[in-house]
């Protein structure tokens, strides 16, 4: 199995990457669900969507896991935290911040994006809002998040620690999100898998895809859609 060894003795499988990246969310996400079975919320709340498009881009990448939290006095400033984070970024890692909720400010923007770019990070996902899209877009730095609005954040919210456990809203509840899980987008939402069931994920999905693919291909071959139910099974 290939892997990538990096600063800090951190290991990103880069074989799983790989494999992850020719997937789509329906398969992983029907993977997660009919084939093993895992019924916590995993689905990232549908609101929560690419700030520009993707195409047929995905994310994926184990979680380095922010928690923010709005300033209550002008003393509590302390940009100090997310300074310090973006050292602690490791390589093909997904930020994810968990705003605590807070929609008053932006709580991502480009000079982030740079910055967690350069030091190893593929993309974000924030439980919030963004701004400077279209310089995100430019930099080709992906970010699914609520929406965009140019309120900066400093001085009215900011992150307090990273790498541990958060949370984030998802379709049928709160997902808890730890560091290492691993994080799957494209233009149809996230997914957040447990890191001890990826490679089961994994290997499930592909072997939907390759029944889905069967199925693109017969159906222009014929119209008997009960036979072709009846020869491939559910798609």
């Amino acid at each position: 199995m290939l892997t990538f060894v990096y600063e800090r003795r951190k290991v990103i499988d880069m074989d799983l990457a790989q494999r992850f990246t020719k997937l789509y969310s329906g398969v992983v996400y029907d993977a997660m669900c009919f084939d093993i079975g895992y019924f916590a919320p995993f689905a990232v709340d549908m609101n929560i969507k690419p700030a520009w498009s993707l195409d047929n881009q995905v994310v994926f990448g184990p979680a380095f896991t922010c928690r923010g939290q709005p300033v209550q006095h002008e003393k509590d400033i302390d940009d100090s935290v997310r300074i310090e984070m973006f050292k602690a970024f490791t390589q093909g890692c997904v930020q994810v911040i968990d705003t605590a909720n807070d929609a008053s400010v932006a709580h991502f923007g480009d000079i982030s994006g740079k910055i967690a770019r350069k030091f190893g990070c593929v993309g974000a996902v924030v439980d919030g809002f963004t701004r400077d899209v279209r310089w995100l877009q430019r930099d080709g730095f992906p970010i699914f998040c609520r929406g965009v609005q140019p309120i900066d954040a400093f001085g009215k919210w900011q992150i307090v620690d990273y790498q541990v456990p958060i949370t984030l809203n998802g379709i049928n509840g709160r997902i808890n999100v730890f560091p290492g899980d691993y994080i799957f987008g494209d233009p149809d939402g996230v997914l957040v898998i447990p890191k001890n069931i990826a490679t089961e994920v994994c290997r499930y999905a592909e072997t939907r895809l390759e029944r889905e693919e069967m199925v693109r291909h017969r159906l222009a071959e014929t119209d008997n859609i009960q036979g072709l139910y009846n020869e491939i099974g559910r798609w």
